[in-house]
């Protein structure tokens, strides 16, 4: 009986005990902590209109009207931008906002600010000396990177990349990473190079003496010759590869004929470059560490020897592909000197035919130089060539200038130890031309530099701003370095990926220096669509 009236007992106050701590365990907790939104910012009581403007296109100090409703709560605080630059309001009125085009203004989305918050207005195309050619048939262009272009005699063009359509001609047609266009960008179908360069990549390409094309890549095969050829090929401006047709006889007995290349030239890995010298050689320069040759069917047998010989990234070679063994190269051991020890970002060949060669290197034949150099006819390094300390980054552009001078660009800080931000001018000897400054410069690589036909300097790269003005991608400056009004216009470039890069990969001047084609491997530039390539007027 007791023992009963226990257990009871302790069965009630476990129950009292869980009732209360479940009561505690519900309370409410009276502790408010911080509004986490209760510093936002009330919403604005402003309509624009994102339409249009009006005009919809207008000079640099033109006058624009803006429409919308509830301007005047908002006229003290009220800012107006075209693409980054602020504009001078001239007046407000509940439904109409009057602004002066700013000094430095470029095509691109007009915006209104009001304090921290910003809202988008319109598109507005800012019309100034340099110009979009709308003639010049680039709207639908190519369907991946064009990565150069080379101007043939006749005023034709060769465009050479990573693309397998121009213009809506279709896959099958075959121009796939190399085709020829007119001067207005019309695809030339009198180049029919059946399958084309079914993978791989060209990356570019120059026209020889006999007039026929020689390019450069990383390729294996060109229509239906399948290893027969490796990272560079000769090819006629119709299309075809010459060929010599070789006689042999078979492991079972039987005679056969078969064709290969007559260039003899192979690379083991990607050329990046190609220059044609005076007389006929060309300077070659990649990846590669092999040069190598083919030997088929000696003494009609069924077997093909190929002979390599160790070159480091740059060998020159004769206009049939035979290496030029008075190039840079030991004829007593049979080898080719020690050459670069680092890879080549850039060369560029004088009216002489020396060399001027940029890169990633810091010896040339085992003695020490900067990243910059001059080569003499023979390969051997040019001493009269002294950048001093040099850039102290990389060149990715080299272009000629004004009186030997040459006009360089890439990601260095400085030339020689003094201040030139990612772009400079040096005088043929290799000194820093100081009256060229671009002062805080741009603000990311400019990867691709030209002087225009009228002497203004023309700046593509992955940089947004150049000496703090918006720029995206594109500058224009004077021969001193500075900006260039009414020459800074054009809106930014747009890519299909929306991730802004080196929009550029070369620039040629046309037209008698009256313009200028740039391919790359943009989308759009200036609020017009021109996929990866568009002629630019001035």
């Amino acid at each position: 009986m007791i023992l009963n009236f226990r257990h009871k007992i302790t069965q009630l106050f476990t129950c009292l005990t869980l009732l209360i701590c479940s009561l505690t365990a519900c309370k409410k907790d009276t502790y408010v902590g911080k509004d986490p939104y209760g510093d936002a910012k009330p919403q604005l009581d402003l309509k624009v209109n994102t339409l249009t403007a009006s005009p919809v296109e207008g000079a640099i100090a033109s006058t624009v009207t803006l429409s919308g409703s509830g301007f005047l709560k908002y006229k003290t605080d009220l800012k107006v931008q075209f693409n980054g630059e602020q504009a001078e309001i001239l007046s407000v009125t509940d439904t109409e906002v009057k602004v002066k085009v700013p000094e430095w203004a470029s095509s691109g989305l007009i915006t209104y600010m009001v304090g921290a918050q910003i809202l988008p207005g319109p598109k507005f195309r800012v019309t100034g000396t340099l110009q979009i050619d709308k003639t010049f048939n680039s709207y639908v262009g190519a369907n991946d990177d064009i990565y150069s272009i080379t101007a043939l005699p006749d005023g034709r063009m060769i465009i050479a990349g990573n693309f397998t359509d121009y213009n809506n001609a279709g896959i099958r047609a075959g121009y796939s990473k190399l085709a020829i266009i007119s001067s207005q960008g019309v695809l030339d179908k009198s180049y029919k190079p059946g399958k084309g360069f079914p993978s791989g990549h060209v990356y570019k390409s120059v026209v020889l003496q006999d007039g026929k094309i020689l390019v450069g890549g990383n390729f294996n095969s060109f229509d239906t010759r399948n290893n027969q050829i490796s990272n560079i090929a000769k090819i006629s401006l119709t299309g075809g590869i010459d060929s010599t047709v070789y006689t042999y006889t078979d492991r079972s007995g039987e005679i056969k004929k078969s064709a290969a290349p007559t260039f003899k030239a192979f690379f083991n890995n990607a050329v990046d470059e190609l220059l044609v010298q005076p007389d006929g050689n060309i300077i070659v320069s990649g990846s590669f560490k092999y040069y190598m040759t083919k030997t088929y069917y000696p003494n009609q047998k069924d077997t093909i020897i190929t002979d390599s010989t160790q070159i480091n990234y740059m060998a020159r070679i004769k206009p049939d592909g035979s290496l030029d063994k008075t190039y840079n190269f030991n004829t007593q051991t049979n080898k080719a000197n020690e050459g670069f020890n680092g890879f080549i970002y850039k060369s560029y060949m004088q009216a002489d035919g020396k060399l001027i060669v940029a890169g990633g290197f810091s010896s040339y034949n085992g003695e020490n130089v900067s990243k910059i150099v001059r080569l003499n006819l023979d390969g051997s390094l040019d001493k009269s060539f002294n950048p001093g300390t040099g850039p102290n980054g990389t060149i990715s552009s080299i272009q000629p200038y004004l009186n030997g001078q040459m006009l360089i660009s890439g990601e260095f800080l400085s030339y020689n130890g003094k201040n030139r931000t990612r772009v400079a001018i040096i005088n043929e000897n290799g000194s820093l031309d100081e009256s060229f400054d671009p002062g805080v410069s741009a603000n990311g690589s400019i990867s691709r530099a030209i002087r225009l036909g009228n002497g203004k300097i023309l700046l593509t790269g992955n940089f947004q701003k150049f000496n703090n003005i918006n720029r995206f991608g594109l500058a224009v400056v004077e021969a001193n370095g500075t900006l260039s009004p009414a020459y800074n216009t054009l809106g930014g470039f747009v890519f299909s990926s929306f991730i802004f890069r080196s929009p550029v990969n070369e620039i040629i001047n046309v037209d008698n220096g009256e313009a200028a084609i740039l391919v790359g491997s943009f989308n759009s530039l200036d609020l017009q669509q021109n996929t990866r390539l568009v002629k630019i007027k001035y």
